[in-house]
């Protein structure tokens, strides 16, 4: 496992203003996303939650790095009680816009936060959850502690995020890959690196789920082109990144070509129950 840091030559504030940047640029994209909107892994999340804390009706949930809403929109609607944080304030405009839309009374509240510095009281919420953000995050291990501090005593987190193989060469190509597709990406870990990191800051592995999740490629690579660059000049880098890997990293990547162009690729998954020691 490897503690090195995901972005050396910036400082915290330059990551997050990166991350600000991207994703107030691809705010309306990441709620229209059929991969973030959609799958399995989100009913999951809900039907794991629930099952831990004996049901959502009227328990408090923080979803933080709610992207497009659509973990807080599912939870309000299982009744929970839902807070929703982002550090992107176009980010949480779309969301919110959203989560209105589809569910009037749902009674979310958005806050502008920081996954490191959470603005919440000490056992606040009975649920955390984290679905396809961490890998965005300057420093994963000051967001766990912060979970721990904001989850009650037998609180209940959710993590779900691509991670990264132990293997040197795949894991570099991985993270390689994302960098090049999305300015705002820092690190995805192996499932034993956060397995660990989360038991050092009181939080127990209850349930473990790893999945294969494949990305159509051209929507996938145009979500986060850089400033001053389009869509389509940014997939076309993209793909010719991934054809200049090895070929045991394009397998690993699943890289599936069309006949005229890259057609998917695929990331693994690790959906994490952790439950606060009381």
């Amino acid at each position: 496992m490897t503690d090195r840091s995901p972005a050396p030559d910036r400082s915290p504030d330059e990551v997050r203003d990166a991350a600000r940047r991207t994703f107030g640029a691809a705010a309306h994209a990441y709620v229209a996303s059929e991969g973030h909107r959609t799958g399995s892994d989100l009913e999951r999340l809900v039907t794991l939650a629930a099952e831990r804390l004996g049901g959502l009706a009227g328990r408090a949930a923080l979803d933080v790095a709610t992207g497009g809403g659509h973990v807080a929109l599912a939870l309000a609607r299982a009744g929970a009680r839902v807070s929703a944080a982002d550090l992107t304030p176009a980010m949480l405009e779309a969301a919110e816009s959203f989560v209105r839309e589809q569910a009037p009374d749902a009674g979310v509240a958005f806050h502008e936060a920081d996954a490191g510095a959470l603005p919440f009281d000490a056992a606040s919420f009975d649920l955390v959850t984290c679905r396809i953000a961490a890998h965005h995050f300057p420093d994963p291990q000051a967001f766990l502690r912060e979970v721990t501090r904001v989850l009650r005593p037998g609180g209940v987190m959710v993590l779900i995020d691509n991670v990264a193989p132990e293997d040197a060469e795949l894991n570099e190509a991985m993270n390689a890959v994302e960098r090049v597709r999305d300015p705002a990406h820092l690190e995805s870990y192996p499932v034993a690196w956060w397995v660990a990191r989360s038991a050092s800051v009181g939080l127990e592995t209850v349930h473990l789920e790893r999945f294969w999740r494949a990305k159509a490629f051209r929507e996938w690579a145009e979500r986060t082109p850089p400033e001053g660059v389009t869509p389509a000049a940014h997939a076309a880098a993209v793909e010719r990144f991934v054809r200049g890997l090895s070929a045991r990293a394009r397998t690993y990547l699943g890289a599936r070509d069309s006949g005229q162009g890259l057609a998917s690729l695929r990331h693994e998954v690790m959906l994490l129950v952790l439950e606060r020691s009381a």
